[in-house]
């Protein structure tokens, strides 16, 4: 082989992943020791291409996924092809650094960086065949890739050598990581989750570490009481694979129930690897023929889902995915997505106690507030009467006159009205701290509910007359069950003194019926009604539908109610149109009760009609 022109190397046959760097040579032509066969291709092509004073441009071909590159002895780049840039985590160079591609560094099986000169392309540049053998690679990014790498030196027609071909096929296609990746990732993640009370805002970022650094895809599933399971964030490294992964998600949520990994996350808490999800999975887990057909085009080939524990529970599932059916996900990535799960669900934790604990502050400084009006509220007409009656036996008693006893029967009158409003609010109070502590007991007895209706009715009859409100009561027929006497007592009366309270002067119906073994309880008003948005929380602890200002009330005979009829087994619902009245609709269980009375039976007792009024 004789000096040349120049050498050209353009593009391999097969598209843009092979396209090759084109360099042009004034000087030089490379030759090859043909004794060796196994450079035969690409290096051949070069060489049998190249004559003298002639610059061909021929291709050359490559292995499949194979890296090359063409390096002058003065360290200049002449190839670069696609596969090599992806190996080592850069663009084409123009130019080697000290000796080495630029960023990258060779790594002894210790971790510690190898001299510039001992490198494989270093070597074959002062002469040295570099037999294949498998070497680390730290790229510019930090990641870490195994190559299996040969690099061989070609030698001008004078013999001596002119450049080096470098090789390398990717031992795994992915990085592995390293105890530094490891430490950066988990304090970026904790970074991003600590920057805000509200970790979810921040879900959609922490994938972003994850993706495409360990994975094609990712998404974070939370799983909360009463919610069910709802996908927080997700994520795909090609953008047209991220829309039909939302998609996916979006028509087929994911479905804890259902058989497959997540389900064994959620149940067991237990790390779920899926290292090749072939059409005969994809067949066995999907729900029809669309839900197929979305899980192929997005092309998860492997999965890892880990479970986000915090505190003994399992609040959700960390999903990675993987598109490349020949790379599994190891031990060392396990350990890693498995410790940021637990951080992750950890932050998650934090998040939802410290929220916890500020609305548990605001409902105590709430609370304190009405809690203080409403005792204020009796202690302080009763405490008007009681010094206007001291003042008058004060006076009485100095000019030696007897102290009427209608004055005195009138004030006292009050103060016992009061006192009872008193002891009622101290009751509420203690009913909260035992249904808090799961203190509440129930004395269990055979009991007839339209009987207890008609004695709560016959209770609040003078009140509803003071206020003009006309009481009716509908129960044909014993309606009988095992129940707590006091405690159901206290159900119909929250309920027939809200409807009071609220009913605005007009009608207030209460009815009583059995449902075979159900027994059924509604009071109905036609007072101001409840907002639908407010319906759901009427019954939670300190909450009202109206302004404190309006209308009194600790905001707790709705909650004792509900907590009170589901100790039973039982529910309460209300529907309602604001300006249109509010129904109260109470269902309870029979319980073990004799045949007989499941059948219908003559009314005995209080009549029907209304209390008078």
């Amino acid at each position: 082989m004789v000096m040349g022109r120049a050498c050209g190397l353009p593009s391999f046959p097969g598209g843009g992943d092979d396209t090759m760097m084109r360099a042009e040579s004034p000087s030089m032509s490379y030759g090859a020791d043909r004794s060796d066969p196994s450079l035969s291709s690409p290096l051949s092509a070069v060489n049998d291409s190249l004559t003298e004073g002639e610059a061909p441009v021929q291709s050359a071909r490559v292995m499949d996924a194979e890296g090359w590159a063409l390096v002058e002895h003065s360290g200049r780049v002449l190839a670069f092809n696609a596969h090599a840039s992806a190996h080592f985590g850069i663009p084409a160079p123009a130019t080697l650094e000290h000796g080495r591609l630029p960023g990258c560094e060779w790594l002894r099986s210790d971790g510690t960086p190898l001299p510039p000169h001992e490198a494989p392309l270093a070597r074959a540049l002062a002469g040295e065949q570099v037999d294949a053998a498998v070497w680390t690679v730290q790229r510019p990014d930090g990641t870490r890739v195994r190559l299996q790498v040969r690099a061989e030196p070609v030698r001008g027609g004078d013999g001596q050598v002119a450049a080096a071909v470098l090789r390398t096929h990717a031992v795994d296609p992915r990085p592995t990581l390293s105890v530094l990746d490891t430490s950066r990732l988990l304090a970026e993640a904790g970074a991003l989750l600590g920057t805000s009370v509200d970790a979810e805002t921040q879900l959609e970022p922490l994938l972003q570490l994850l993706v495409p650094a360990l994975g094609d895809g990712a998404l974070l599933v939370l799983m909360s009481p009463g919610k069910g399971v709802s996908v927080a964030a997700s994520l795909h490294v090609d953008a047209g694979r991220h829309v039909l992964l939302r998609e996916l998600l979006e028509r087929y949520p994911p479905d804890p129930t259902l058989p497959g990994g997540l389900s064994h996350v959620f149940v067991t808490g237990a790390v779920t690897r899926l290292c090749v999800m072939s059409d005969e999975h994809v067949a066995t887990i999907a729900r029809d023929v669309e839900h197929a057909r979305l899980m192929r085009e997005v092309g998860p080939h492997g999965c890892l889902s880990v479970p986000l524990g915090a505190r003994g529970n399992v609040l959700g599932a960390l999903m990675l995915l993987r598109s490349n059916v020949l790379h599994a996900f190891d031990a060392e990535e396990e350990r890693f997505l498995a410790e940021l799960a637990h951080r992750t669900a950890l932050y998650l934790e934090n998040a939802r106690l410290l929220r916890e604990a500020r609305e548990a502050v605001r409902q105590r400084d709430e609370f304190l507030g009405i809690a203080s009006h409403e005792l204020k509220t009796p202690l302080t007409p009763l405490s008007l009467k009681v010094q206007l009656l001291q003042k008058q036996v004060t006076v009485l008693a100095r000019e030696g006159k007897p102290v009427p006893t209608e004055r005195v029967s009138e004030t006292l009158e009050v103060v016992q009205r009061q006192v009872r409003r008193l002891s009622r609010l101290v009751d509420n109070l203690l009913d909260v701290s035992r249904i808090s502590a799961g203190r509440l007991r129930l004395e269990v007895e055979e009991l007839d509910l339209a009987s207890v209706a008609a004695e709560i009715l016959y209770r609040f009859a003078p009140a509803a007359q003071q206020q003009g409100t006309e009481l009716e009561l509908h129960a044909p027929v014993p309606v009988v069950g095992r129940w707590d006497r006091l405690r159901l007592e206290q159900v119909v009366t929250n309920l027939l003194s809200n409807a009071l309270k609220y009913g605005a002067g007009r009608p207030v119906a209460v009815a009583v019926e059995a449902r075979g073994t159900t027994a059924r309880l509604t009071v109905t008003d036609h007072g101001i009604g409840i907002a639908p948005e407010d319906l759901a929380r009427i019954f939670e602890r300190f909450e009202r539908a109206v302004s404190d200002r309006h209308y009194g009330g600790l905001g707790l005979g709705l909650y004792i109610t509900r907590q009170i009829v589901e100790a039973f087994g039982g529910t309460v619902n209300a529907t309602s149109e604001p300006g249109q009245g509010s129904t109260f609709i109470l269902e309870l269980p029979r319980g073990d009760i004799p045949e007989e009375w499941l059948t219908a039976h003559a009314a005995p007792g209080p009549s029907s009609e209304s209390e008078p009024a």
